[in-house]
């Protein structure tokens, strides 16, 4: 499993820099780019959400579950990130689209 990275600061799962979900589903089909890749999970925080998101339990080994779309990345085997380890960036992101898998390299 990877660990996962997090510089979306307004993301509702991002606590200290990780992201606190168990698995996200990292999209971009046909990218040969990193900005053509977004965190399919991101869903931005909002002051209601926020002492929520304050209680997940992401302890500095947590490992996480990448389900990848991007086909083309060399991390990619059978739709699954095999990277040691990556991170989603975009900061103050509003939109899923606004993000991006920082750690994609194309193997184009």
């Amino acid at each position: 499993m990877t660990e996962l990275n997090c510089s979306v600061k307004n993301c509702y799962y991002n606590k200290n820099s990780k992201c606190c979900k168990g698995g996200i589903h990292v999209g971009g089909t046909d990218a040969t780019i990193t900005e053509a890749t977004y965190c399919e999970d991101f869903r931005e925080k909002k002051d209601a959400m926020t002492a929520k998101a304050e209680h997940c339990d992401c302890g500095p080994e947590r490992k996480a579950d990448i389900k990848c779309d991007a086909v083309r990345c060399t991390f990619n085997d059978n739709c699954k990130c095999h990277a040691k380890e990556i991170t989603i960036e975009g900061n103050n992101a509003t939109h899923q689209s606004q993000t991006e898998c920082g750690s994609f390299t194309c193997n184009c």
